[in-house]
């Protein structure tokens, strides 16, 4: 029996792309077959996955589609009577995306009544959040589960020693995501300007993430603010990079800055967990389920307060240590919930 996972699209890094190749490595140690296809797919990553185009189901093969936006390619598998499996991992409000974007916002709003048309024809259905998994069941998706991401920190490959050494003497802000208007970097810069007036310009602050080149106008406005504010030295944006160069940008950080409204899930504050970063977030969507008890949550973008708040972190090593602490319990709790064996059961079925 062959196991095809689908997506709208491929990249190397992105949490679907991931989540993906670790499902795809953990059903080959039980025996299963298959291949991952997209619709959109970088040349650069099809030693991972193909187009859709190259996909030839046979009857006994299982469909696990994996749904963020609207595209071809469930139209494509409705046409199948195999046996199908959602893994949900959110839609993105269109709204974000309307002044810069008007096509993804399109496709965002389609993606959203897509889930009628999955509720309608899957045999069964995961939420990777139970934020997630509320929307499901408010569109009346029966016998919905939880299904824990795969986070694969292995990649990394360092030992603790490389973030135990971590220095916290200047502030050096990270955050990690697809630059993306949901994502709130505006904000990130404004808070950058704050601590300026405030500390000066000893610290530094850095926006990782690809940039979808259909909205270059939001990166164009995140580099006039940049600018404009007279934050050149101090802000950077960074596209996104191989594992080894995001793995540096990691260890050279020393707090992890989240002012994102719209998640579900958010894979970088576990990540921001792994390299012993202190993880501040705006409470939204499905932040503060991830983040659990762990990480310090605010509820309101007021920078002035939430620079103090921030400082304190660094000149109380007591308070950081006890947020790391519970980071640490919040990650090891989370990595031991996932398994592979809820997919497992309903594909067996």
């Amino acid at each position: 029996m062959n196991i095809h996972q689908f997506s709208a699209g491929f990249q190397f890094g992105d949490a679907i792309s991931q989540e993906m190749l670790e499902i795809k490595r953990l059903l080959a140690k039980e025996g299963y077959t298959g291949k991952i296809y997209a619709e959109n797919v970088l040349s650069s990553d099809r030693k991972f996955a193909e187009k859709i185009s190259k996909a030839k189901l046979k009857p006994a093969d299982v469909i696990v589609y994996h749904h963020s936006i609207h595209s071809k390619v469930l139209d494509y598998l409705l046409q199948f009577p195999n046996k199908k499996i959602l893994i949900y991992h959110n839609v993105t409000p269109e709204n974000f995306f309307e002044p810069y974007d008007l096509r993804f916002s399109y496709l965002l709003r389609r993606g959203r009544e897509d889930l009628e048309k999955i509720r309608d024809s899957f045999q069964h259905s995961f939420a990777v959040s139970n934020f997630n998994l509320a929307e499901l069941n408010s569109l009346g998706f029966k016998q919905t589960k939880l299904f824990p991401l795969h986070l694969n920190f292995q990649k990394w490959d360092h030992n603790q020693m490389e973030t135990k050494g971590k220095s916290f003497v200047f502030p050096s802000f990270l955050f990690v995501g697809r630059i993306a208007p949901n994502k709130c970097q505006d904000d990130l810069i404004r808070f950058a300007r704050t601590w300026k007036s405030i500390h000066g310009n000893q610290f530094s602050l850095r926006m990782l993430g690809f940039c979808n080149p259909d909205q270059q106008a939001y990166l164009d406005e995140l580099n006039f603010m940049i600018c404009q504010l007279d934050l050149q030295n101090e802000v950077k944006i960074i596209p996104y990079v191989d594992e080894t160069i995001v793995k540096k940008i990691y260890l050279e950080s020393n707090l992890f800055l989240s002012m994102s409204e719209h998640e579900g899930f958010c894979v970088p504050l576990m990540e921001a967990m792994h390299f012993q970063l202190p993880v501040i977030a705006y409470a939204a969507a499905a932040v503060p389920e991830t983040l659990g008890n762990a990480g310090v949550l605010f509820q309101s973008k007021d920078f002035h307060q939430l620079v103090n708040q921030i400082d304190q972190i660094y000149k109380n090593p007591e308070y950081r240590n006890s947020i790391i602490y519970q980071q640490n319990l919040r990650l090891d709790a989370y990595l031991k919930s996932n398994s592979i064996l809820p997919l497992l059961e309903v594909i067996k079925s």
